[in-house]
């Protein structure tokens, strides 16, 4: 119980730090192909030869290395090449293709010159490409949106030319700047498919034309851009409007200074002055008929335009339609079936909760993409039993839903799971989310302890990466922060690729009777993944979604959930207990995964079972934030 006794943060940090550079510095060989291509690279770069010795290329500084497993031995590859403000002359040689393994090529701040070369395209796990502030130039390579893993694309400050047309297709794209080079051409609205874009900036490319796509996007940058040069129309009628006024005022002087004041009526006059006043009376009295009649009729018009547009505001209120959210919906009316009666009853039901049930659909006109609808039911109350202020409070929650699920709406990030739509209807919500075929995190190990699907070490330790990941973005990068309150093996989806992907973040605080899996209604999550604060309190915080966390990575490792009959025959009679037990025990491996057990990962699962631990401490403010968590578990070595 020592580890867990109250030791404090730092040592347990450092703790971890010190068994985890155990493992790095383990005796491997880095791939043979690379050490020739590293040789290349580094010769081209501009290296004076002096700076690291090529014997080991992995202790030098600036590549970094992980371990992979090939033909049932580990070999180490390069997966970061990171050199700033190195003052490299040289190029970057085509032998970066041969780097298959690169997750990180950053060279900003150098004076490398030529093209980008096209083998960079074999890269084919490259997430972040930072080239800026270099001397780069000529075309970037047609075939660079086949990185489909690309987060983060910089090429600003450089001389790149030529059109966009190489930004086709980039899904996990979250950063992309071209800013202050020499493109030129239209911007291409492929941009609106890049679906996690948040930050964008085109500025400094002065022949570049056309607007920026619609997109949701945190920040963006397009000043200088040939459009910019054109005024809004609102602004040019302006400027001639007061240019027209200033044209009109001096017929208008001109004409008031033909009747000379100074003149007098001539006794001449006066006889005709009986015979004026009749004909202003009459004058009058037809101004007043026209202008009463002018009135009337305006005042009409205004009292049917009033009405209308109540109306339409009341209309708005109780049924707004579709609100769309991604582009893979194209139209209102691909969703037109949610808004019918039987519109689900042909559906296949793929889950069932406390709010709702979930159904499969293909979205119509969209050859054959599969979406999930979920379906939460409003809480029914009899009308007869609602006073005036039930009344106000139900309908401010209603609003609080719609508002809450708007804001989910616009939240894009590749470890979560995005709503495509909302469909709000008098008894229900439906939102729509892309289908993820490989189904949840619960389901899939279900199916390994049945002996029909497999899942090796390393796709756990990725996905364990990936809700890290996406709830780090949740608790430190969206604004406002959003809690998850139900984090749990059900609640993360695995796409084709086995990315991982939370589901119904930022809901479970709004959605009435949407908390199912406990036996009162004003306790949220699920149990044996709450914080034991929460009993306490009933205030979930960021540090509550860690320890649900906590309990997750060991579900991983363990490959049991905290509902298994197993704990229930232990004396903790829980899962956290249990594993508290066991890792300061002589024996901890007995902890692990019996289906992972001989794989060669023992010290790598070990390590991620003393992250859960730390993050399920009692003391919340001894566990880490999911920033640190990312990071610890970034640090477990393959």
């Amino acid at each position: 119980m020592g580890f867990l006794s109250g030791k404090h943060h730092l040592s347990l940090l450092a703790f971890l730090s010190f068994s985890l550079t155990l493992l790095v510095q383990a005796s491997l060989n880095l791939d043979v192909s690379e050490i020739d291509a590293l040789s290349l690279l580094t010769r081209d770069l501009g290296f004076n030869g002096q700076r690291d010795s090529p014997e080991n290329p992995c202790n030098s500084a600036g590549i970094f290395c992980d371990r992979r497993i090939s033909d049932n031995s580990p070999v180490l590859h390069v997966t970061q090449i990171v050199y700033k403000s190195q003052g490299f002359q040289g190029v970057l040689s085509p032998a970066i293709g041969r780097l298959s393994e690169l997750q990180e090529l950053s060279l900003p701040n150098n004076h490398l010159v030529d093209r980008i070369p096209p083998e960079i395209v074999d890269c084919r796990k490259l997430e972040v490409l930072n080239l800026r502030n270099n001397l780069f130039s000529g075309e970037i390579p047609s075939d660079l949106s086949s990185l489909v893993s690309l987060r983060l694309l910089d090429l600003s400050s450089n001389r790149f030319s030529g059109d966009l047309s190489f930004l086709k297709y980039f899904p996990n794209l979250e950063n992309l700047s071209l800013a202050d080079n020499l493109f030129t051409g239209k911007i291409p609205t492929s941009l609106r498919s890049f679906r996690n874009l948040r930050f964008l900036n085109l500025s400094g490319n002065h022949n570049l034309q056309g607007p920026v796509p619609s997109m949701n996007l945190e920040e963006f940058a397009v000043s200088g851009l040939a459009t910019n040069s054109v005024l809004p129309k609102r602004y040019i009628f302006a400027e001639n409007s007061t240019r027209n006024r200033g044209s009109a005022i001096a017929p208008l002087t001109s004409k008031a200074s033909y009747t000379d004041p100074s003149e007098a009526p001539s006794p001449s006059t006066t006889p005709h002055k009986h015979h004026d006043n009749k004909r202003n009376l009459s004058g009058w009295i037809l101004g007043f008929l026209a202008g009463a009649v002018a009135g009337s009729i305006s005042g009409f018009i205004f009292s049917v335009l009033f009405k209308l547009f109540l109306i339409c505001v009341r209309r708005g209120g109780k049924d707004s339609g579709p609100s769309i959210f991604s582009p893979m919906i194209k139209k209102a009316q691909d969703l037109a079936f949610l808004e019918k009666e039987e519109g689900l009853t042909s559906l296949e039901i793929i889950g069932q909760g406390g709010c709702g049930e979930v159904y499969k659909a293909e979205l119509p006109g969209s050859n054959g993409k599969m979406i999930a609808i979920k379906k939460i039911i409003h809480p029914h109350i009899d009308a007869a039993e609602l006073t005036g202020e039930d009344s106000k409070i139900l309908t401010k929650k209603m609003k609080q839903i719609r508002s809450e699920i708007q804001t989910v709406g616009q939240i894009r990030h590749r470890n979560l799971l995005p709503l495509l739509a909302h469909v709000s209807r008098p008894d229900c919500h439906y939102l729509v989310y892309e289908f993820m075929k490989n189904g949840s995190l619960q389901d899939m190990l279900s199916q390994v302890s049945q002996g029909n699907r497999e899942l090796d070490w390393l796709a756990r330790h990725r996905i364990a990466l990936g809700v890290a990941a996406g709830l780090e973005y949740l608790h430190m990068h969206h604004s406002p922060r959003i809690i998850h309150r139900d984090l749990k093996p059900a609640n993360i989806l695995l796409d084709n690729d086995m990315e991982a992907r939370i589901a119904d973040f930022g809901l479970a605080k709004a959605i009435p009777d949407a908390n199912t899996h406990v036996t009162t209604s004003i306790v949220a999550g699920t149990l044996g993944y709450i914080a034991p604060e929460y009993h306490q309190t009933l205030k979930f915080t960021d540090k509550c979604d860690i320890f649900s966390f906590g309990v997750l990575l060991a579900v991983l490792v363990i490959g049991k959930l905290p509902s298994d009959e197993f704990f229930q025959n232990t004396d903790e009679m829980s899962l956290v207990k249990w594993l508290r037990n066991v890792m300061t025990s002589e024996n901890p491996n007995r902890a692990l995964d019996p289906k992972l057990v001989g794989n060669g990962f023992e010290h790598q699962m070990l390590l991620v079972l003393k992250i859960a631990c730390f993050c399920t401490l009692d003391d919340p403010k001894q566990r880490p934030n999911s920033k640190d968590v990312g990071c610890m578990l970034s640090q477990v070595k393959h």
